[in-house]
C-alpha cells in the first residue's frame, strides 16, 4: 500500500508517547518537562518526510519540480524553446526617392519598438519594408493595419506606418508543454526519421505549434512533407515565421540521405453554420456554443480529415444554457489533405 506522510501532531504524539513510555515524565501537554522536545523532534521528523515526498516526485516526468524536470527533458535532447521575435512587413508612405536605412526604430502605442531589417527607397509614394521586434515574446505580434510610429523623425517620410503582419512573436515555451513534449518521446522514442520524429521536430521548432501531422513520400518517393497549426494564436494557420522555424530545425535533425523536406501551413477551410432557431436566443448561450465548436476542432480537426455530422450537433448541444436548436448544416464535413478546418461564419436566428 502506498505510504502516506503523518501529520506534525501524529508525528508529535507518537514522540510523546515514546518519551513517556521510556521516561516516566509526561510529555503531551504544555508544559511538561519534555513537551519542548516532543515538539522539536516531531518538526524535524516531520520536514524529513517531507523531502522523502519530495524525493519521491522527483522520479516521475509528471510530478517532478521545473528544474529537475528541465534536466530530465534535456537527458533525452528536449530542450525548452527560448522566446520569438515577431517579423513581419509594414507600408511606409513619402516623397519619392526618401530612404530608409536598416536599423531604423518604430514604436506602437503600447511601447514595443522594431527595427527595419533592409533599407528601402520610396517609389510611387510608398515602400514595403521589412520589420522584426527588437525583444523577443508574444508582445511584438500585432494585428494588420496597427500603426507604428518612428521614434526619431525621418526626413520625407510621413511619421505613421502602417502594418501589413506582424506574426511569430512567442514568449519562452511554458513548463506545462515541456512535459507533454517529454511525456510524447516517452511513447515514442526516437527512431532516426519516422513520422513520430518529424512531429516532435516540428513541435519543437516554436512554441507557438501545437499540433503537426507528417505525410512521407506524399511529394514523390524519399520526401518528406509536414503541416503544423497554431491552435493557441488568434489564427490556427502558421506564420511565415513559423514555418521559416521549421524548417531551421528539421533541416539539421532530419536524415541527411532523405531526397526533400517541405514544411507546410494547411489552407483553412471554413466551417459556416446557420441557425434558423436556437432557444435560448442568448449572448451567452451564443459564446458557450462558439467555445464548444472551437474545443471540437481543436480535438478532431486534421488536414484530410472528415468532421462528423453528429460531432457537431453534439458540441452545439454540450453548450451550457442551449436547450434547441436548428441548423441547415445536414452533411459532414470534409477537408482536403492540404486543409484544415477553422471555425467561420455562424449566423444566428434574431433575437
Amino acid at each position: 500500500m502506498p505510504f502516506l506522510r503523518p501529520t506534525r501532531s501524529t508525528i508529535q504524539a507518537r514522540v510523546a508517547a515514546d518519551i513517556e513510555r521510556h521516561s516516566g515524565q509526561s510529555a503531551s501537554s504544555r508544559g511538561d518537562i519534555y513537551y519542548p522536545m516532543a515538539q522539536a523532534v516531531a518538526g524535524v521528523s516531520h520536514g524529513l518526510h517531507g523531502h522523502l515526498v519530495y524525493n519521491a516526485d522527483q522520479l516521475f516526468d509528471d510530478s517532478c519540480d521545473d528544474e529537475t524536470l528541465l534536466r530530465r527533458a534535456a537527458e533525452v535532447g528536449i530542450f525548452r524553446i527560448q522566446a520569438y521575435r515577431a517579423a513581419g512587413t509594414a507600408t511606409i508612405t513619402g516623397n519619392n526617392g526618401a530612404q530608409l536605412l536598416t536599423e531604423t526604430l518604430l514604436q506602437s502605442d503600447s511601447g514595443v519598438t522594431y527595427r527595419i531589417t533592409a533599407a528601402a527607397t520610396i517609389v510611387d509614394g510608398l515602400a514595403i519594408v521589412n520589420l522584426t521586434a527588437v525583444d523577443a515574446g508574444a508582445a511584438g505580434n500585432l494585428n494588420a493595419g496597427t500603426t507604428l510610429r518612428f521614434v526619431s523623425t525621418q526626413l520625407d517620410i510621413d511619421s505613421e506606418v502602417t502594418v501589413i503582419n506582424m506574426a511569430g512573436g512567442s514568449d519562452i515555451e511554458t513548463i506545462k508543454r515541456v512535459r507533454e513534449r517529454l511525456a510524447d518521446r516517452r511513447k515514442n522514442p526516437a527512431m532516426g526519421g519516422n513520422k513520430a520524429d518529424y512531429v516532435a521536430w516540428v513541435l519543437a521548432a516554436h512554441s507557438d505549434i501545437t499540433r503537426a501531422w507528417c505525410y512521407p513520400n506524399e511529394s514523390g518517393l524519399g520526401t518528406v512533407t509536414v503541416r503544423f497549426v497554431t491552435e493557441d494564436l488568434d489564427s490556427p494557420i502558421p506564420s511565415q515565421t513559423h514555418i521559416d522555424a521549421v524548417k531551421a530545425l528539421v533541416d539539421v535533425e532530419r536524415p541527411a540521405g532523405m531526397k526533400r523536406f517541405y514544411a507546410l501551413a494547411p489552407a483553412p477551410k471554413s466551417l459556416d453554420l446557420v441557425f434558423t432557431f436556437l432557444s435560448p436566443n442568448t449572448t451567452a448561450v451564443r459564446t458557450a456554443i462558439i467555445a464548444e465548436l472551437q474545443d471540437l476542432l481543436r480535438r478532431e480537426a486534421a488536414p484530410g480529415a472528415t468532421l462528423y455530422i453528429s460531432k457537431i450537433r453534439e458540441a452545439i448541444s454540450l453548450a451550457t444554457g442551449e436547450e434547441n436548436y436548428v441548423i441547415t448544416l445536414t452533411d459532414d464535413v470534409s477537408s482536403l489533405a492540404g486543409e484544415f478546418l477553422v471555425l467561420g461564419d455562424i449566423t444566428w436566428p434574431a433575437a
